[in-house]
């Protein structure tokens, strides 16, 4: 009970603050850029709430647990992307004035028709993105309650459509800054409880040359019919359906089995952990040595990293529920301060992440019979006896609840902006319109993700971002060179092939091998050919922007002629 009452409070404290909003919520400002007004720490709260995501607060943890150092790369990647951010891009997107990416791209290349292009990409991006965020709230609420999956889904959904809806940007700052500390607190409690039990020696080793065992007897509850291959001869207590055959006793199985829905096995303590039918099974020594012989991007484990650490690094730079953030600053100087402020609070946070991964191996054997590997983080709280491990879990499930409503409220205030101002040039009543049709849009498709892994919508996301949204910033920031026909000739061919590509390893038409790579994986082929597009096509473009002097002292002369001394 006192985890689940954590992610209720957490829940209801989301929804009074977002009731603050109500005050603010009056004119398009207020709504789109929070009236350009935040101060400079209490946004990087905000940034932080929305960049601890679900993908991170449980994605990367359930890498790890998996695959094990080869995902230190993900981290890597983040890290270097929101650093490139913060030095070339967050001060001049706000020095130009624009309230949504689309705007700054038609006022940089003035071409009013490139505006919807660039809204229906960042649609795209921040949908698969806001997926991975509603597939976590589902997850925890499942695991913590026991209601169904959908449960999760719909309710984050309509509280989070609600509280934009109400208060729009003015309102989620204030929301997202309380998250924050909810999500940190969530991860660095943890961290400090099972450090100094490693240390001491009171928990289990995290690297053995062994599988993963259960170190206690376990009892796994089945929701769903699902074959698991059990590596080791095990006597187990089951009741329910295996291979078809009702079983009511001890019972020994061994190699593929399929577990009927509704079915109970108590494994044994020291048994080995048995896995979903489809994941990886590594002992320990393989876990721990990086690009050995894994199952990453069909069996290519150094594409893999190579391709997640491009995706990662540019996929942040144009994710646009973070770059809208450094909208909501006063001025170009203040939304510099904000990303140093940042910088400082996401760095610690991404540095502890890898051992919760670690510790979910040792303390959920079970999620890997299961294929619930996302809630890797959720049972650090099993290292320890009685109410010091319930507490452990409710800090844990309160940050896990913090972290999907925060960012989901980041990424559907990007969305709806993309359609009621970019696409409708509507106000505030669309505004409002289009995050309710968001909301429903994306909890449907929300309903059919629950076997699609958080990492995977993720790294689809960041893939697409990076292959699009990114090359056209730097390009329309830093070179004066970049023309309209190039900005979208980078947009179709690096753009939509990374999104044809996504989609196709989504709806699960790739093979295994150098395809499941390529395509699953396409931000190392994509993103180096969108930036060479958009290059070449403009190089080659005679129609020249106008009044580039004018639009590049905007975007990199400071506001003030006073902060140039400064």
């Amino acid at each position: 009970m006192i985890p689940t009452i954590a992610v209720l409070g957490v829940t209801a404290l989301t929804l009074a603050l977002g009731t603050v909003g109500l005050r603010f919520a009056r004119t398009t400002s207020n709504f789109f850029v929070a009236s350009r007004s935040v101060h400079p720490v209490w946004n990087a709260f905000a940034v932080s709430g929305e960049a601890m995501s679900a993908a991170s607060y449980l994605g990367l943890p359930a890498l790890i647990m998996v695959f094990g150092v080869d995902l230190l790369w993900a981290l890597l990647g983040w890290t270097v992307g929101f650093l490139m951010l913060s030095l070339f891009m967050a001060a001049p997107v706000r020095r130009f004035g624009s309230y949504t990416i689309p705007e700054f791209i038609e006022g940089r290349l003035d071409a009013p028709h490139l505006r919807p292009v660039v809204a229906v990409m960042v649609i795209v991006v921040t949908w698969f993105f806001l997926l991975a965020q509603l597939k976590g709230a589902g997850v925890v609420v499942q695991g913590l309650i026991g209601t169904p999956y959908w449960v999760g889904v719909v309710a984050v959904g309509l509280l989070v459509a609600l509280n934009l809806s109400s208060g729009g940007m003015r309102g989620i700052t204030f929301v997202q800054g309380f998250q924050f500390f909810f999500i940190f607190l969530g991860i660095l409690v943890p961290f400090v409880v099972v450090s100094v039990l490693w240390f001491n020696g009171d928990t289990e080793p995290i690297i053995t040359d062994d599988y993963p065992r259960f170190i206690e007897d376990t009892t796994v509850d089945y929701r769903e019919t699902i074959t698991i291959e059990v590596g080791e001869l095990a006597i187990v207590q089951a009741s329910g359906s295996l291979d078809g055959q009702a079983v009511d006793g001890p019972v020994t199985i061994t190699g593929s089995v399929e577990v009927g829905a509704g079915s109970t096995i108590v494994w044994p303590e020291g048994s080995a952990a048995p896995f979903a039918q489809g994941l990886e099974r590594l002992d320990g020594r393989s876990w721990s040595e990086p690009l050995g012989d894994k199952d990453l991007s069909g069996g290519h484990p150094l594409y893999f990293s190579l391709a997640m650490l491009v995706a990662n690094a540019f996929g942040i730079m144009g994710m646009p529920h973070i770059v809208v953030r450094f909208y909501t600053n006063p001025t170009g100087r203040e939304a510099r301060r904000t990303s140093l402020w940042f910088m400082a609070m996401i760095i610690p946070y991404y540095a502890m992440l890898p051992l919760l991964g670690a510790f979910g191996r040792v303390a959920g054997p079970d999620l890997f019979g299961t294929d619930s590997v996302d809630s890797a983080t959720v049972v650090i709280g099993r290292l320890l006896d009685g109410t010091s491990g319930e507490l452990i879990t409710a800090v844990v499930s309160a940050g896990a609840a913090a972290a999907f409503l925060s960012t989901s409220s980041g990424l559907l205030i990007a969305m709806a902006g993309a359609v009621s101002h970019d696409i409708m040039s509507a106000g505030v009543p669309q505004f409002r319109r289009a995050v309710w049709v968001g909301a429903l849009v994306s909890i449907g498709a929300g309903l059919l993700v629950q076997s699609i892994n958080i990492s995977s919508l993720i790294g689809w996301s960041s893939s697409i971002a990076a292959s699009s949204i990114c090359p056209l910033l730097v390009l329309g920031i830093w070179w004066p060179r970049l023309t309209a026909r190039g900005a979208l000739s980078l947009v179709v061919v690096g753009g939509g092939l990374a999104t044809v590509a996504s989609a196709a390893t989504m709806f699960g038409l790739v093979g295994d091998g150098w395809s499941r790579a390529l395509l699953g994986t396409p931000a190392l082929w994509s993103v180096p050919l969108a930036f060479a597009t958009g290059v070449v096509v403009s190089l080659r473009d005679r129609n020249q922007v106008r009044d580039l002097g004018h639009k590049f002292a905007l975007m990199h002369l400071p506001e003030r002629p006073s902060e140039a001394v400064s």
